[in-house]
């Protein structure tokens, strides 16, 4: 584990100094920002700005090691004063340290990061506020690194036949399967990017980490789980279909979705792990009898949200490590899905599917899964996306989902 330290006292910036950074304007935040994290639909904008301090862990560490890092350092962290904004702890981990494959474009991540910003810039609504931790603050936009590879991964139409055999053989019960893609990026620049993703999948998570010239960002659609004062929400987001190209086919999908038992099994298999695995830290779940429907710009999944209160002694923190790989991007059950993930996927995913979120010492906080991402980097961006896979699953019906998830962000980069 290499350390990027300063002192750790959080102080609130002055009215004057926040409105200086409020003035240079988002393009110039997100083009600064070492890490970014954008909710559109909640009017909720935060830019990180330098390092006070950053942790990376080795590439076979994942998200238990960045746990106890992060508990570390919040144990050591100065809250601002009573009414200021709280400094944010950054964490973001890869989806499976125990896979040997190396993709050395994900080097700078390591297997895990936490970071703390130097400097946080907070706009919730029309409020702007910031928090200020000694440490480096940025002279400018990193420079990019040697242009992305593409990854030699499986043939995605053989692996999930395959799969869809050992499935039905009695193996397990599903598993994810993802591709990549490397398209060029163009011009745009990451803050660009950033802007597009804002403006085309407002009710997402957008977010973006800046390590060594790259930079990942995505849309993310799926929550993972999020505390405010002991409020605990999850959701569960599992089951597809694309968007149609009139009001009248997209009913149309939107009724074959919720009518497809392949597709609402697969959903109540997330709902049953998330009542599982949270069950004895929260208290009162709330988990509505029947999804819904969530419509993103280019596709359409079944949605349950799920509540409750955590539990006296745990934390988000205790939940984010229980719930990692969820059935919607890993597969149940989780270690038999895991061995087939790096068995017939054949690709390091780093830290797509992986955790993505922050925390504040008062335990508050918010993550998701890094799905609709992107890593960045040499003029070119890498793409990921993934299909749950179950019994009744075709492999052309499953390429057709991955390749309307790419799109969604393909389209952006192109565009």
């Amino acid at each position: 584990m290499t350390t990027e330290q300063g002192a750790i006292t959080a102080t609130p910036l002055s009215p004057g100094t926040v409105e200086w950074y409020r003035a240079r304007g988002e393009r110039w935040l997100r083009e600064h920002a070492t890490v970014t994290w954008e909710r559109p639909s909640r009017g909720l904008q935060v830019f990180g700005l330098g390092t006070a301090t950053r942790r990376i862990g080795a590439r076979g560490e994942g998200l238990r090691e960045a746990r106890a890092a992060i508990e570390e350092l919040l144990a050591g962290l100065w809250e601002s004063p009573a009414g200021a904004p709280a400094p944010m702890v950054f964490l973001s981990a890869s989806f499976d340290p125990g896979n040997p494959l190396r993709d050395p474009a994900w080097d700078a991540f390591g297997g895990w990061q936490v970071l703390l910003p130097a400097i946080t810039i907070v706009r919730r609504g029309e409020a702007w506020s910031g928090v200020a931790c000694a440490g480096d603050f940025p002279a400018g936009p990193a420079e990019e690194t040697a242009p992305l590879e593409e990854q030699t991964g499986a043939n995605l139409g053989s692996a999930i036949a395959e799969a869809v055999g050992e499935i039905r053989a009695g193996q397990y019960q599903k598993v994810v399967l993802a591709g990549s893609r490397v398209v060029p990026v163009g011009p745009a620049a990451p803050a660009d990017i950033l802007a597009r993703l804002v403006a085309a999948f407002p009710t997402t998570c957008i977010f973006s980490i800046r390590a060594g010239g790259w930079t990942w960002l995505g849309a993310s659609p799926e929550p993972l789980a999020g505390v405010q004062h002991g409020r605990l929400e999850l959701v569960s987001l599992a089951g597809s279909r694309r968007r149609g190209r009139d009001a009248a086919e997209d009913a149309a999908l939107e009724a074959e979705l919720l009518a497809s038992e392949k597709e609402r099994w697969e959903h109540r298999l997330v709902v049953e792990a998330i009542r599982q695995e949270v069950g004895e830290l929260a208290e009162g779940l709330e988990i509505p009898g029947a999804p819904t429907v969530m419509k993103l710009a280019n596709i359409q999944h079944l949605y349950t949200p799920i509540a409750g209160r955590l539990a006296p002694g745990a934390s988000l923190l205790d939940v984010v490590e229980r719930l990692h790989p969820t059935p919607a991007v890993g597969g149940w059950p989780r270690d038999a899905a895991l061995d087939a993930i790096r068995r017939l996927e054949r690709m390091d995913r780093g830290w797509y599917a992986g955790p993505v979120g922050w925390v504040d010492p008062s335990g508050n906080g918010e993550f998701v899964v890094g799905l609709r991402t992107a890593l960045v980097g040499g003029g070119r961006a890498r793409l990921y996306a993934g299909a749950g896979i179950v019994a009744d699953s075709t492999p052309a019906g499953e390429l057709e989902e991955i390749e309307t998830k790419l799109d969604a962000l393909r389209g952006v980069i192109n565009r």
